[in-house]
């Protein structure tokens, strides 16, 4: 039997948490985040990676946390996407022995007081992910990504075109389409604590030792789009555990820094092939089969 979550009020607060905020281009948007976060209680870090902004980003951040004793303000030097600045951020909490981070983006605010010994509390239970419930501006929430893996899923991933053309027969036959969002957890349906899921939102994420320790890092790989998924292959493969837990809350303004087009595009379907390379199919098939 898997452990329960022990009650957050009953887990002191510690300075081995640590959290990471991911700015580019939207600095406004990442001094309410930090700003969002210094508000918990607790001493935990927050470090700031500008992921090589080109509008002069890192230097209003430098000036606005300058003397600022939990923040620091870092330079990834070079925009290789949404792993590789992180992990500038992942590498300079390791760096001060803190292995269990909380990554974010800049679009987003943390709207529950306890969520740092939430966090906490899932390390202290062995849990290696955690995805909270993100609030938007429409009703529910984008968490869980997927509460298990599906074979619509891996069709979706190793199909690529043919799988648009095969959606509309299969969605209607054997294969189930997921819902995009999860009912508010004031909700009569909603779950009471934890449960345990297949992938979980990158917007924010909380990584605890139990899957750094493994990992280390995350994967350079993938620059755009494609994060998650392999933060839970990466788990279904060593039988860590991911869950959600809606009773952290936080808002998510789904900030574009980025503005659709040709990039995105390419973006999109660089990472998929990379995903289609890393998530062998026959990988998948196994984790669906011991998980069904």
């Amino acid at each position: 039997m898997r452990p329960a979550t022990p009650p957050a009020d009953r887990l002191p607060m510690s300075s081995d948490l640590g959290f990471v905020v991911l700015n580019y281009v939207n600095h406004d948007e990442t001094v309410r985040c930090v700003d969002s976060i210094l508000a918990l209680k607790g001493d935990a870090p927050v470090v700031v990676v500008d992921n090589a902004s080109p509008n002069g980003a890192f230097d209003v951040l430098a000036r606005h946390f300058a003397g600022h004793a939990r923040v620091s303000v870092l330079q990834s030097g070079r925009n290789g996407g949404y792993s590789a600045g992180n992990n500038v951020g992942i590498r300079a909490l390791r760096e001060r022995g803190i292995l269990n981070v909380v990554i974010a983006t800049s679009d987003t605010r943390v709207e529950s007081p306890d969520l740092a010994a939430r966090c906490l509390a899932a390390r202290d239970a062995g849990i290696a992910v955690v995805g909270p419930y993100v609030r938007g501006d429409e009703p529910g929430s984008d968490n869980p990504m997927l509460r298990r893996l599906t074979l619509q899923y891996i069709a979706a991933i190793h199909l690529g075109k043919l799988w648009t053309a095969m959606k509309a027969v299969a969605l209607g036959t054997m294969l189930k389409p997921r819902a995009t969002r999860t009912s508010d957890p004031s909700g009569k349906d909603a779950p009471a604590g934890i449960s345990d899921v297949y992938m979980v939102h990158g917007c924010f994420l909380f990584l605890s030792e139990h899957y750094l320790r493994d990992f280390g890092e995350l994967d350079e790989d993938i620059f755009m789009y494609g994060e998650e998924d392999l933060i839970a292959f990466n788990c279904v493969r060593r039988g860590l555990r991911v869950v959600y837990d809606p009773r952290m809350v936080i808002y998510h303004g789904d900030a574009k820094s980025t503005s659709p087009g040709e990039f995105r595009l390419r973006a999109v379907a660089a990472s998929m092939a990379t995903l289609r390379r890393k998530m062998r199919f026959r990988s998948l098939l196994h984790a669906y089969l011991r998980s069904h």
